[in-house]
């Protein structure tokens, strides 16, 4: 008892839940959130590193297949010492967009509900000492990704790295500027000016495969409100980027975000990996 008070009194944190070496799953209840939507995790550690490895979540996409994305990760784990935590957001306990790539915002008014939030109660589970961690997502993963970034800038992420999303919220809170509401900006959501400013000085890394641009790409959302954005996702990232960095300088901000376009690579979840690992882990 008087070694634990201490421990705690030292700000030690040792996992409930410690990520064993090689590849493992495990279910997740969070009783923070939704405890009665477990959710199945997969992880990754690699034989040279321990548990106090920094920790990259890695976000699937529209398939829910997070064992692949997993697996995808494993050799630039390997290369750079990561320890790779997938969850799982099945379509059962979390369904179509409005739970997954919106976070479920409209669904919940407790922000601790959000989908966004299960990240950070995963984290407080699997945690051995890291301070912050690093969160990837292709495709309806990025959507998730970057709208936790605007939605909950107080998250302990040290960087968000967003590959192909297919459509945005803008990061505009103010409905004189802008006529389209939450989901694609922040009018009328929670998030306002406080927000959007620590979001912009957060570092984001937004990947684009250039030939990811296919019009007629039956993922690819053509609501009138995503169509405004752009024509595909290319054009629809270069976009949100601009709006981004005209906002930052209208606040002062120091915008931390990077816009990185990815040569002959399209919607490829793996291209974007590797892309991903040599721009945020390959610079030293």
């Amino acid at each position: 008892m008087i070694l634990a008070a201490a421990a705690m009194a030292a700000g030690i944190s040792h996992a409930a839940t410690p990520i064993p070496p090689g590849k493992w799953s495990f279910v997740f209840k969070d009783a923070k959130g939704h405890p009665d939507r477990p959710i199945r995790v997969y992880t990754f550690r690699p034989r040279t590193c321990d548990t106090k490895c920094p920790m990259l979540f890695v976000m699937h996409g529209v398939k829910r297949n997070a064992s692949d994305y997993r697996d995808t990760w494993q050799e630039h784990a390997e290369r750079h010492n990561l320890l790779i935590v997938a969850p799982e957001l099945a379509q059962k306990d979390w369904p179509r967009a409005a739970n997954y790539n919106l976070g479920g915002v409209a669904e919940n008014a407790n922000p601790e509900k959000w989908t966004f939030a299960v990240i950070e109660h995963l984290f407080d589970e699997m945690r051995d000492g890291q301070a912050d961690y690093a969160i990837f997502g292709h495709s309806a993963g990025a959507q998730f990704v970057h709208r936790m970034l605007l939605m909950r800038p107080d998250s302990r992420v040290s960087v968000y790295i967003a590959g192909n999303p297919g459509w945005y919220a803008i990061p505009e809170w103010r409905k004189e500027k802008s006529q389209a509401a939450y989901p694609y900006s922040l009018v009328g959501s929670k998030s306002g000016e406080a927000e959007v400013r620590k979001a912009l000085g957060k570092r984001l890394v937004l990947l684009l495969g250039e030939n990811d641009n296919d019009p007629d790409d039956e993922n690819l959302n053509k609501s009138d409100g995503a169509m405004k954005q752009g024509a595909g996702r290319v054009d629809r990232g270069e976009n949100f980027f601009k709006s981004a960095s005209a906002i930052a300088g209208e606040l002062g901000v120091k915008l931390g975000w990077e816009l990185v376009e990815v040569p002959n690579t399209a919607h490829d979840s793996a291209g974007i990996a590797k892309a991903a690992a040599a721009a945020v882990y390959g610079k030293k």
